[in-house]
């Protein structure tokens, strides 16, 4: 077993006082910028800005440097999986980004790691963004102690049942949001709509561990007081439903990311998806003839969470706060004003900007810690052999929680020693 806290800070320690190659694998996407050579960074120029970013940024770049004539933005794209790797190793070189597009799920690698700045340090302005985050979601974008603000969401990254209304209304079931959330708030409904479904070849679920990727989408696998979260009755919920999917065969075995899925989500065979409002473009683009066909509504099993959500931050290292504070204003919507022109007709006319603003304020449970990917990697390796096992769920979450918090008991104490000795 990797013991992650110690070696992990060491490396940090060492790669930053090392030279990194990383700009050479970046591709460059603002227009008429030229690439990066890793020889001359010109980091000293008082108005450049060097951006790190996982996703096109092209247009807002160009509005940006409208805006701001004087300041100047270099921007390159690096793979969404490596760009946070990237960043702890280049922390520290010329090559070091002013600001960083991470995604939330990025959080525990960077939490407990002194290299982004405290964007509280902006000052007054800083309040009206910060507000537009409820409490319980602050966590996400702070530093492990919870007395820095590190980095800002470029919107409330808020999970959503997709669904195809027309097929549940025909078969039965309610296709309004509000009492399609009611009706999957139990974990026998969710399965009996699944079954009845199935009868008639159309599905809920792509595979059969959906339900637990629904579940962690409600809560940090660590709790605040560093504790093993993920043995609670929702995660119960969802291992029975896991394993009624896979006894009855009520998944797809296919994902919208393969070619199969997507002709399944076409023809009206996958009925129900699970994700971030990004999904709605991806739907369009799927299937652009069923617009108006489906429509959002909250997590089953009464959950509320987060998924996939780009956040902004600036270095600690940064020379040009100023200016990287600018640009962080110009690509975070938190504080712009959502109205009924968000209204999508692809949703039927649902405003999932609103929705996503007011599903957010229950999200709790939040935490990322450095040990997230650790255990993590350990979940999805036992999680599985509960789902096809017949035992008592609640015991078998109840020993994988002893299991994962005496692996890790020496990293939870030097965190939580960490943390009171800053407080």
């Amino acid at each position: 077993m990797i013991r992650l806290w110690r070696p992990f800070m060491l490396a940090l320690l060492l790669t930053m006082t090392a030279c990194s190659s990383y700009v050479t694998e970046m591709t460059p996407i603002s227009p008429g910028i030229e690439a990066l050579k890793p020889s001359q960074p010109d980091k000293d120029s008082k108005n450049e800005l060097l951006v790190w970013t996982f996703y096109d940024t092209s247009d807002a770049d160009r509005n940006f440097m409208i805006l701001h004539p004087d300041i100047r933005v270099k921007t390159v794209q690096l793979k969404y999986e490596e760009i946070a790797d990237a960043f702890i190793r280049a922390y520290g070189t010329d090559e070091s980004p002013d600001v960083v597009f991470l995604d939330s799920s990025m959080s525990g690698k960077l939490n407990g790691l002194d290299i982004l700045h405290d964007l509280r340090e902006q000052g007054i302005e800083i309040k009206d963004y910060e507000q537009q985050i409820p409490a319980n979601m602050l966590p996400q974008y702070m530093n492990l102690q919870m007395n820095k603000l590190v980095t800002l969401p470029t919107s409330l990254p808020t999970a959503f049942t997709y669904y195809r209304a027309d097929i549940l209304e025909q078969n039965g079931f309610p296709s309004n949001p509000d009492k399609l959330a009611v009706y999957l708030s139990t974990p026998q409904n969710w399965v009996a709509m699944a079954k009845k479904l199935k009868s008639k070849g159309i599905y809920l679920f792509q595979h059969y561990t959906d339900p637990i990727d629904v579940a962690s989408m409600s809560s940090s696998i660590l709790n605040r007081n560093l504790e093993f979260a993920w043995d609670s009755k929702e995660f119960q919920d969802a291992v029975y439903v896991a394993r009624e999917i896979r006894r009855n065969g009520l998944a797809l075995r296919s994902t919208i990311w393969d070619p199969s899925g997507e002709q399944a989500l076409r023809d009206g065979q996958l009925a129900m998806i699970y994700s971030a409002p990004w999904a709605t473009d991806s739907l369009k683009g799927w299937a652009p003839e069923l617009t108006g066909r489906w429509r959002v509504t909250g997590l089953p099993l009464n959950l509320y969470g987060y998924r996939d959500g780009a956040m902004l931050a600036i270095a600690k290292n940064s020379k040009h706060k100023a200016e990287a504070w600018e640009y962080l204003k110009n690509n975070l919507s938190l504080t712009r004003k959502i109205d009924d022109s968000g209204k999508e007709s692809y949703l039927g006319g649902q405003n999932p900007s609103i929705m996503a603003i007011n599903y957010a304020q229950h999200n709790k449970g939040l935490y990322p810690t450095p040990l997230d990917a650790e255990l993590k990697a350990l979940w999805d390796k036992n999680v599985t052999g509960i789902i096809e096992s017949d035992q008592s769920i609640e015991s078998q979450l109840g020993l994988l929680k002893e299991q994962m918090e005496q692996i890790t008991s020496e990293e939870r104490s030097i965190i939580k020693e960490a943390i009171h000795s800053s407080n």
